[in-house]
Order: C-alpha cells, then structure tokens, then sequence
C-alpha cells in the first residue's frame, strides 16, 4: 500500500509521495519539503510561469496535464480537475491503485478557513471554488477504470464515493 499526501498533508504522516499542482505552493513550501520529506514529489506542468524555478531542479516529477473529464489512463499524464487532490486521484491511478482511500477530502470551508491547516498565504492560489472541484471528482466513474475510491473523509461535501468509516477501511487493506 502507497500513500499519497496532498499539499501540507505530507507534515501529518509518513507518506511515499507527495503531490500540489500549484506552482505558487511549491514556491512557498520547497525548502520545507526538501529538508523534511524523503518520498518522490510530484507536479503538472501547467502554471510554471518562472522559467528559473522549474520542478525538475528540485527533483520533482513534472506530469503533463489535461483539462479533460475522468482519470488520464496515459503514464505520465494527468487530468487537472482544477485541484490537486483529484490530480492526486489520477495519480494514484497511473501508480497501479485498485483502491484509493480518500481522507481530508472536504471540499467545505471550515469556519473562516479553507483548509485543515488554515489559509495559504496570501501570495498562493486561495482554493475556493469546491462546488467546481466536486463537479469534476463526479467525473469520475471508479468502475470504468477498475477503481473502488472510498471516501473516508470526517466532514465531506464530496458524495460522488461511497462512504466508508477509515477504520474499516484499514481494516479492509
């Protein structure tokens, strides 16, 4: 079993890999990442507007993406779905996953805050639109590519997934 982290979510676990789309996050997180996580780091191409501050120079693996429906079935590709946890999702897919256990996928503003750790600051991409995120993740049809995807996140918005207690998904594994 692999595990794929999400942003900020690599501070919370031991995880293999670590996957933003957003080339502001990286920007802002990179020497952070560099000194603190051992796993294989992930990008798309889309939005890497400083020539001098690539991914590559960092180690990290750059993926073609598409604005295309669904999950890209081609290595290397990914579909943007305008938010780095369904890019996570295709990824998951591309590394061989049967099963993808979503967790933290809330899709909700939490108070005044739009992620579990907070806001970005100001300079980085303020997610907001999740009513467009879940629009794209119900893109998704698991069974046509071989997939089951559990939701397992406490408080969701996300209702495209089944529904599962992350308990019995573990137990499940």
């Amino acid at each position: 079993m692999e595990c794929i982290a999400v942003n900020d979510c690599y501070r919370l676990a031991p995880t293999d890999h670590l996957y933003a789309c957003d080339s502001h996050w990286w920007y802002h997180h990179v020497a952070d990442v560099m000194r603190d996580f051992e796993g294989i780091c992930w990008t798309q191409d889309h939005q890497w507007e400083d020539p001098k501050k690539q991914p590559e120079a960092w180690g990290i693996r750059k993926l073609i993406s598409l604005s295309e429906p669904g999950l890209s079935r081609k290595q290397g590709v990914v579909h943007r779905g305008d938010n780095s946890g369904y890019q996570a999702v295709n990824l998951a897919y591309l590394l061989g996953a049967e099963r993808i256990i979503l967790l933290g996928f809330d899709m909700m503003m939490h108070g005044d805050k739009r992620h579990w750790f907070g806001n970005h600051p100001q300079a980085m991409n303020q997610a907001s639109n999740y009513a467009d995120f879940v629009g794209h993740f119900q893109t998704i049809n698991p069974a046509e590519y071989g997939l089951e995807i559990w939701n397992c996140s406490r408080r969701t918005a996300l209702n495209c997934f089944p529904k599962h207690n992350l308990e019995d998904a573990l137990a499940s594994l």
